[in-house]
């Protein structure tokens, strides 16, 4: 119910229930005055008011907002200023416009302002204050009533300025009503009355008389503050000028308290002293009015003069109000922040505080942020078709608007940038709660300016946040939602992180698991706890990331696994000190393909990516800038960027004044000064506001709050940069806080306690310990603490205390902390944080400082040394490149002759290092060094094997001559022209015979290898064996054979293993001898467990998972080997068995029935690994032809800025020629073979057929039925091609082929039933569909979709229902026909075969079923 009543009324009304309130409380009320004491300084008064006051004189205000709203609206006739509003109070304003009774053309006159002439509507149930009107005298001339009641209407002030005259009248009525409004009805008192007031009461004011006397209670706050202000000044004038008695009389002291009123009914009437300084204000403007000559030179006079607070006043009193929307701003700060503005109650009111409740001056910036995380959070309802491409608010319209997963759902990308101290790090900060409490995760990372010591570190700290976060269960449901509602929704419950580590072992592996862990010390620590009973495979597997694409693809699985639970905010700030491996990383996690939970292809859509940066520090040829022009530029990813730059002075003056708790108009002339100095940069604001507290220049009266000189600031000089700034805050510093953080700064933005506790007692002369006064440093807010790490709250502050050391100084205390380091990087089993770190400064330190000390020089060099190579362990290549180079630096003259082992060590791994980061032109340098330098041919034979390697990728035929040339060198002569086809088949079968049966064991008991040269053969032999089955297979497996009779005669080694895992395929396929080519493999992977593991998966596990052991294992078993393969050839730089890795990988994946959508993520993965290592032709000839069958059978298409679909839309021309002519022979059988499954799965049998019939050579296992097992998939696919053209042509050739196919498989089934029955089935139905034999086909038809099913081949499964349903349709048996078509529909979607999906529903509905 809402009432309406008289102003008056209601005064009345309140005042009586608030006696009511007062009489019963009046005990508690005097308890709590006693024990509040001179301690309750916080609170300026509050402490003993009670909450019903409070809540009085809050609805008090908001009265007064409504009645200064209405007479700012209609006698200014402009609109009034918007500000803040708090989350718990309406703006008047808003309400005032809702639910204003004035009139466009009333205008208030001195009379209106009256309690008589004003109501008050209140709703009845809450005490809410709805609306103040104005409901007489609405009519009333004021111009012939203008000087009534007027002393001085006849001066010719009046006649000379009516406006001003007028205005001066409504602040003094104002200021009248108010009073008695907050006054519970008490007229304002004369300054005689106050006088005789004060009088009686002196004696009981004194300091002394309320200490001493028992009788009264201990003062608060506010009694202390009001007796200053009853004594003199500084100056020796009074504190307030001509309104002394309004504030005595609405503090308590004059009329209306009672002589003998308590001390806590005292407290509890007084009034807060900012509203008795509004008050007060008010009058003063009303004086200032009425006695002046013009208008402008009131209401538009110059502030500069003015000091805030209660400082001294210019001609206008320095209380003045510019007009009455001044006064309204400031009623609008008490209601909206009532503890700064109100009360003053907030806890910090002696100190300078910043943003405690808001940020200033960003809400179109927020907003952005909060529409990206919206797009997100709705992507799972509406779909993610805004296709924005925004900047600071302007967007583009929609793109893509069809059917395709990937394009529906856009990655959203937000990028902050501008100057240092603009807020950008805040203003991402800004929006964590409001998500927070929607359910969301935000992980954060920061840079330094320094070189990241450890690779990848800075992105793996910040995925860690999210185990160190102590992260529960407990998910905010959102206002208003049912628990099902919640459990309905887009967002799941959100993750335990033991949970997140369940899912992560299902994805990645215990290995996996291990392998993050390694640079998140949280997760290490919980993986540790998890799977303790499993400690010895946890000790059996390899730590570190395993390489750039295992990297990438465990830190890709790791945030997308949280996405699958609940949305991800993943912010990256100072992304201009990003290395460019980290760029990399996160340009692959924000591009990568979208990964499956349980069906759910929307996780990456569930992560909003937020990178801030310095737009003045980096340039066009920026690698960052390159990235994000990448992300402009893609069609899948929505990109916001938002530039900021200074405050505008409004927005500043917000800011100074909530800082400072003086009404925005008390500090506009603050902020304008401000302003002019610091551009408005938020960092250098702050920290001038704090160099003035610190210069005196602002001073904080107990009596009226903060004060300044304008004058004595103006001529402040500026500082020329926020650095400037801080330097002069961090010299206030004591000796001890400021050398602790400069030893901090020496370290980077952030370091680990763990270093600092190795380094705290690092200056013995003086004995300085480290941490306390780190503590110091973060009581004074220079520093940050998160778990064990310290952190520079701006990395200008680490800047500028690292300038503060003098220059001279700089390397003696960097030399202190690396010989501080030293002992800890030689612990056994040590961390390596302490190598990468102390690296880090000896690299600062450079080698021209310890030129004169040729021990300290080896010493440096050899630690970058280990630092590169275990750089190169974790596969960060450039961070390797970087090490050895600067270890290269340490050497000194005539290195090569007096440290000549140092210096091979340095140049072989440097080449190796610049060959694995792709840079041939420095290998060829590092390489020449050895060549030249080198001693012994030994010496020089592993840049020889790098060199051919930078060759091979150009030339495979220049390789080979190089390979031959130096295994003369060390005594085979191997002519390639003399080996014979019949030689080789000769030699093949002598060496099965040497193995046949029990005599493979004599490998494992064999004595190793020791004859170097016969060492150096191998590895040239290991490598020419795998160019050669790039090209010409044939001539590896008989250069395998020459490999196994020098290690029968000579001895074993790891090449040994590679030898007869090769030459167990030749077995299998030349020799057709199954089962001697398993028990070869099977002897092979025995003999590997005797070398490193990593080593041996990479060279192995192709041949032996990937063919051989395709006969016995369900193809589904052999596909986790070989990723395992593919990801240690990258790690370990061995690129040339890369290339048969993937194709064998990819390959086995598809045959494998993996779904689509996952094996687009991969092959896009490769790519980018490809590329990056020049691989153009595994690009174009084999991950391009792939894209394109799984883009066309899924509809899934990568974006069109990436490498696949530019491949695609490019190269016309037929692969399999293409490689031929590049004599690639390894592509051209994988060509031939993409391209038949590419025309079987069009549904193409025409192209199908002529494929077939152009290559009779590579199709002449279907004419002779000699087919080898690793040919099962080209020769499945031919068969029924064969079956096809049949049935088409009747032509006897084609059901000849298929017939050999036929018997082929049915070998092979019985061989391995899980891997073939299925084939065999399908091939058989066709067969009998092919004679017109009807049971039998139906029969194998069903038997093999059902064999497909349960061997979980489900591509297979939906094959074996399409060609059913062709059948069923093609004699008419329509109710088969349709259970086929739905049966083969809903394999192709669960396979993630959408577009093939539909098309089976079009093909086959339109040409059986007549669309019915």
């Amino acid at each position: 119910q809402i009432t309406t009543t008289p102003l008056k009324h209601w005064i009345a009304t309140k005042k009586i229930e608030k006696g009511l309130k007062e009489a019963t409380s009046s005990v508690a009320s005097a308890a709590t005055a006693t024990f509040a004491g001179i301690g309750d300084a916080n609170n300026n008064g509050t402490t003993a008011m009670s909450p019903s006051k409070k809540q009085h004189i809050q609805k008090c205000v908001k009265i007064a907002l409504f009645l200064v709203t209405n007479l700012a609206k209609s006698f200014e006739r402009v609109p009034t200023p918007t500000t803040a509003k708090s989350n718990n109070t309406n703006s008047a304003a808003d309400s005032f416009d809702d639910a204003a009774e004035t009139e466009d053309d009333w205008e208030p006159k001195p009379q209106d302002i009256d309690e008589e002439c004003i109501t008050v509507s209140e709703n009845a149930l809450t005490g809410e204050i709805i609306n103040v009107g104005f409901d007489i005298y609405k009519n009333f001339n004021w111009d012939q009533n203008l000087t009534e009641g007027d002393e001085d209407s006849s001066s010719s002030l009046f006649a000379s300025s009516p406006k001003v005259k007028k205005l001066g009248l409504i602040f003094e009525a104002l200021g009248k009503l108010l009073f008695k409004l907050f006054m519970d009805g008490e007229d304002v008192p004369t300054e005689t009355d106050n006088a005789t007031s004060s009088s009686n009461n002196a004696t009981s004011s004194s300091i002394g008389n309320i200490i001493d006397s028992s009788s009264i209670a201990i003062p608060n706050e506010d009694d202390i503050l009001d007796m200053l202000r009853n004594l003199p000044t500084a100056g020796g004038c009074e504190s307030n000028g001509k309104m002394d008695h309004i504030i005595s009389a609405m503090r308590g002291e004059g009329s209306g308290t009672g002589s003998g009123s308590s001390n806590s009914n005292n407290n509890n009437n007084r009034l807060p002293m900012p509203l008795c300084r509004l008050v007060t204000d008010i009058f003063h403007t009303s004086v200032s009015m009425k006695t002046s000559k013009d208008f402008n030179e009131v209401v538009y006079a110059s502030p500069n003069s003015i000091m805030g607070g209660g400082g001294e006043s210019d001609d206008r009193g320095g209380f003045c109000f510019d007009s009455l929307s001044d006064v309204r701003s400031d009623i609008q700060q008490m209601v909206d922040f009532p503890d700064a503005f109100l009360f003053g109650s907030i806890n910090s009111r002696w100190e300078l505080v910043f943003g405690n409740n808001h940020m200033f001056g960003r809400k179109t910036e927020l907003q952005l942020l909060m529409d990206a995380a919206d797009r997100i959070q709705n992507s799972d309802r509406v779909g993610n078709s805004n296709n924005n491409k925004t900047t600071t608010g302007a967007t583009a319209n929609d793109g893509d608007g069809g059917n395709n997963p990937v394009a529906r759902r856009k990655k959203e990308v937000i990028t902050v940038n501008g100057h240092a101290g603009s807020g950008k790090s805040r203003l991402v900060r800004e929006i964590r709660k409001p998500l927070q409490a929607r359910g969301w995760l935000f992980l954060r990372c920061k840079f330094g300016k320094m070189v990241q010591p450890e690779p990848l570190s800075v992105i793996a700290l910040g995925l860690d946040e999210y185990f160190s976060s102590n992260a529960v269960c407990n998910f905010p449901m959102p206002m208003g939602s049912t628990q099902e509602q919640a459990v309905n929704s887009s967002m799941r419950p959100p993750s335990c992180p033991r949970e997140v580590c369940e899912r992560l072992e299902t994805l990645i592996g215990l290995d996996g698991l291990k392998c993050l862990s390694q640079q998140m010390p949280s997760l290490h620590s919980l993986v540790e706890s998890m799977y303790s009973h499993r400690r010895d495979s946890l000790n059996h597997i390899s730590g570190g990331l395993q390489g750039k694409f295992h990297t990438h693809h465990l830190f890709g699985t790791l945030l997308d696994t949280l996405a699958s639970f609940n949305p991800v905010l993943f912010f990256v700030d100072d992304l201009q000190w990003a290395d460019a491996a980290s760029l990399e990383l996160l340009t692959d996690l924000i591009n990568r393909a979208v990964t499956n939970f349980d069906g759910d292809n929307s996780s990456t859509n569930k992560i909003l990516f937020a990178g801030a940066y310095r737009s003045d520090n980096i340039v066009e040829e920026n690698k960052l800038k390159g990235m994000i022009r990448e992300f402009e530029a893609s069609d899948a990813i929505n990109t916001t960027q938002i530039s900021l730059c200074g405050f505008q002075l409004e927005s500043l003056n917000e800011m100074v004044s909530e800082a400072l708790c003086l009404p925005r108009r008390k500090t506009r002339s603050l902020s304008e000064i401000i302003h002019i100095k610091t551009q408005g940069v938020p960092l250098f604001v702050v920290e001038f506001l704090d160099a003035l507290w610190t210069e005196k220049l602002l001073i904080h009266n107990p009596v009226d709050g903060w004060e300044w000189d304008v004058d004595a600031i103006d001529l402040k000089g500026i500082s020329k940069s926020v650095a400037e700034l801080l330097a002069i805050k961090l010299k206030n510093l004591s000796n001890d806080a400021l050398s602790g953080v400069q030893v901090l700064s020496c370290f980077g933005s952030h370091v680990d306690v763990e270093i600092l506790e190795a380094v705290k007692n690092y200056d013995w002369t003086s004995g300085t310990t480290l941490m306390p006064a780190l503590d110091t440093a973060q009581k004074e807010g220079l520093l940050e603490k998160a778990g064990p790490t310290y952190t520079f709250s701006h990395d200008l502050i680490q800047q500028a205390a690292f300038d503060l050391v003098p220059v001279a100084n700089r390397v003696p205390l960097l030399g202190k902390l690396v010989a501080c380091l030293i002992p800890c990087c030689m612990l056994e089993g040590g961390s390596d944080s302490f190598l990468f770190v102390a690296v880090d400064l000896i690299n600062r330190i450079g080698s021209e400082a310890v030129s004169e000390n040729p021990t300290q020089s080896q010493l440096f060099a050899r630690l970058n040394l280990e630092a590169g190579k275990k750089s190169m362990a974790a596969m960060e290549f450039s961070s390797a490149v970087m090490h050895f180079k600067s270890g290269i630096s340490f050497l000194r003259t005539n290195y090569w002759k007096d440290e000549y082992d140092l210096s091979l060590n340095l140049f072989e791994n440097s080449a190796l290092a610049n060959y694995s980061e792709g840079n041939h032109e420095q290998v060829v340098i590092q390489v020449n060094h050895v060549l030249s330098n080198a001693k012994s041919f030994e010496d020089r034979f592993k840049s020889h094997c790098v060199f051919i390697n930078v060759v091979a990728i150009g030339s495979m035929e220049r390789a080979t001559e190089k390979i031959y040339d130096l295994l003369k060198h060390l005594g085979e002569n191997i002519d390639p022209n003399l080996i014979s086809a019949q030689v080789v088949i000769t030699e093949f079968a002598s060496i099965r015979g040497l193995l046949a049966g029990g005599q493979k064991d004599i490998f494992l008991n064999h004595y190793q290898m020791t004859d170097r040269t016969k060492l150096m053969t191998m590895k040239l032999l290991a490598m020419r064996v795998t160019y050669y089955l790039q090209q010409h297979a044939f001539m590896s497996g008989y250069l395998a054979c020459k490999m196994i009779r020098i290690s029968l005669q000579y001895g074993l080694c790891d090449d040994t293993v590679f030898a007869l895992s090769v030459f167990s395929i030749t077995l299998l396929n030349h020799l057709q001898d199954i089962d001697e080519g398993r028990a070869l493999a099977r002897t092979a992977l025995s003999l590997a467990e005797f070398y490193d593991a990593n080593q041996m998966i990479q060279r192995v596990y192709g041949f032996i998972y990937g063919n051989v052991l395709v006969s016995e294992k369900p193809l589904q078993s052999l596909v986790e080997p070989l990723l395992r393969a593919c990801r240690l050839s990258f790690s370990n730089s061995h690129f040339e068995s890369s290339t048969i890795n993937t194709i064998t990988y990819i390959s086995r994946s598809w045959q494998a029935g993996k779904r689509l959508p996952l094996v687009m993520n991969e092959i896009n993965a490769f790519a980018h690994q490809h590329k990056q290592q020049s691989h153009f032709a595994m690009l174009q000839l084999f991950l391009a032809p792939i894209y394109k069958i799984v883009s066309a059978l899924s509809g899934i298409s990568l974006d069109s800025s990436e490498l696949l679909p530019q491949l695609v839309a490019t190269c016309n021309k037929d692969i399999v020629e293409t490689a031929s002519i590049k004599k690639e022979m390894l592509y051209v059988t994988t060509a031939i073979a993409l391209s038949l499954e590419e025309s079987l799965s069009l549904r193409n049998f025409a192209q199908a057929s002529q494929i077939i019939l152009k290559y009779p050579d590579f199709f002449k296992m279907l004419e002779n039925g000699r087919v080898r097992i690793n040919q099962f998939m080209v020769a499945f696919n031919a068969g029924l091609v064969s079956f096809h053209m049949a049935r088409e042509t009747r032509e006897a050739h084609w059901m000849e082929k298929g017939t050999h196919v036929v018997a082929a498989f049915e070998k092979f089934s019985k061989m391995n039933e899980w891997n073939f029955e299925h084939m065999y089935l399908l091939l058989k139905a066709e067969m009998h569909h092919t004679k017109g034999e009807t049971n039998e086909a139906a029969q194998a038809y069903y038997l093999s979709a059902e064999a497909a099913q349960k061997h979980r081949f489900v591509h297979h499964s939906a094959l074996s229902c399409e060609l059913a349903a062709h059948y069923f349709g093609n004699v008419g048996l329509k109710e088969k026909t349709r259970e086929m078509i739905k049966r083969s529909h809903d394999a192709y979607m669960e396979w993630g075969a959408a577009r093939k999906a539909k098309a089976v529903i079009n093909l086959l509905e339109l040409k059986w079923l007549d669309g019915n």
